[in-house]
C-alpha cells in the first residue's frame, strides 16, 4: 500500500494548529490589568490589605515576598503620599519570652559577735621533741619525769607559764608520746594559744590518730578561732572515742554554726545549678534564633526589592 504524500495530507486535512507557548498562556489583557494593579499598589503599598486583595496578598507571601506593615486602623493614608519605590519594613521578630530575672545575689549575712572568738597566735610555737624514737639513758629519763612533775605541780598553782616551760623541756629531750603533747596543748589552750594548741595536738595524733584528748582539744581550739566545720568534725569525733559531759553546750553551739554553713552551701549549690540551666536554654535559643533568620534570608535572598521573581520592591 503506497503512502499519501503529504502535500495531500495538506490539502485534505488542513494546516495543524500550533501549539501555544507559555507566554500564549496569558493574555494580553490580564497582563494589562495586572500591571495597572501593580502601578496602583506602588502608589499605596497599603491596599494590599484591601479584602479584595486578600488573595493576591496570600499568595506574595506564599512566594516569601516582605509586606508592608499594615496601617493602624483609622489612619488611612492620602492616595499618592507614598508613590514611588518603598522601604519594607523586616517583619518583627517573635520575640522570646523571658524568664523572670534571676533574684540578686544575697548580701553575705553578717558573722554573729562571738564574745570568745580568740585572734590566732602567731609563730613560733613551743619547740618540739626530736622526730622518731630514739634510746634515752637512765639519767634522760629521770630528768624527764622531774620535770613532768614540775609542770604539773605549776598548774595545781595556777602558773600554767612555768608548766609550759617545764613541759617544753620534758619534750625536748625525746621520745615524747602522744599524751604529752595533748597535755602541752591544753596548757597552751588555757594561755590562750589556739595555733599552737592545734600544732600540739597534730603532733600528737601524727603518734597516735586515736587519741581522744588530742582530738576535744583541737576541736575546743578551732571553735574559738570560730573554724566551725573543723569544729564539728573534732568535737564528734572526740566524743565518738570518749564521751565528755563538759563539752556537750561547746558541742550544741558548734553543730548549730555547723548546720547553718551546710545550709548556705547547699542553697548555694542549688542557686549555681539553676544559673547553669538558665544559661545553657539561653544558648539554645540563641541559636534557634539565629538559626531561624539564616533560613529566612536564604528564602528571600538573591531577587530584587526581596521579592522573587523581580517584582518592584514596595512589596
Amino acid at each position: 500500500r503506497q503512502r499519501r504524500p503529504a502535500e495531500l495530507d495538506r490539502f485534505l486535512i488542513g494546516p495543524r494548529p500550533a501549539r501555544p507557548s507559555p507566554r500564549a498562556m496569558v493574555d494580553a489583557a490580564q497582563v494589562k490589568a495586572l500591571e495597572a494593579l501593580v502601578a496602583k499598589l506602588q502608589e499605596d503599598p497599603t491596599l494590599v490589605y484591601s479584602p479584595e486583595l486578600g488573595f493576591f496578598k496570600d499568595f506574595l507571601q506564599s512566594w516569601g515576598a516582605k509586606i508592608p506593615s499594615k496601617p493602624a486602623s483609622g489612619a488611612g493614608a492620602a492616595p499618592g503620599a507614598n508613590s514611588g519605590p518603598q522601604r519594607m519594613e523586616t517583619p518583627p521578630e517573635k520575640k522570646v519570652e523571658s524568664e523572670p530575672e534571676e533574684e540578686s545575689e544575697e548580701e553575705p549575712e553578717e558573722e554573729e559577735e562571738d564574745p570568745e572568738r580568740l585572734p590566732e597566735d602567731p609563730e613560733p610555737y613551743p619547740d618540739k621533741g626530736p622526730e622518731g624514737e630514739i634510746e634515752l639513758s637512765d639519767e634522760q629519763m629521770d630528768k624527764q619525769g622531774e620535770l613532768k612533775q614540775a609542770a604539773a605541780e605549776a598548774l595545781e598553782d595556777g602558773d600554767t607559764a612555768k608548766a609550759l616551760d617545764k613541759f617544753t623541756e620534758a619534750i625536748k629531750i625525746g621520745n615524747v608520746s602522744a599524751m604529752m603533747y595533748a597535755k602541752r596543748a591544753e596548757i597552751l589552750f588555757k594561755l590562750k594559744r589556739p595555733c599552737a594548741c592545734i600544732a600540739d595536738c597534730d603532733a600528737a595524733l601524727a603518734i597516735n590518730p586515736d587519741s581522744a584528748k588530742a582530738y576535744k582539744i583541737r576541736g575546743k581550739a578551732h571553735r574559738k578561732l570560730g573554724h566551725w566545720e573543723q569544729a564539728h568534725q573534732d568535737l564528734a569525733t572526740g566524743q565518738k572515742l570518749d564521751f565528755d559531759d563538759d563539752l556537750v553546750e561547746m558541742q550544741k553551739l558548734v553543730d548549730h554554726k555547723f548546720k547553718k554553713i551546710e545550709e548556705k552551701r547547699v542553697k548555694q549549690r542549688l542557686k549555681d545549678e539553676k544559673r547553669k540551666v538558665k544559661e545553657m536554654k539561653k544558648r539554645k535559643e540563641e541559636a534557634k534564633r539565629a538559626y531561624e533568620e539564616a533560613k529566612r534570608a536564604e528564602s528571600s535572598g538573591g531577587f530584587p526589592g526581596g521579592f522573587p521573581g523581580g517584582f518592584p520592591g514596595g512589596f
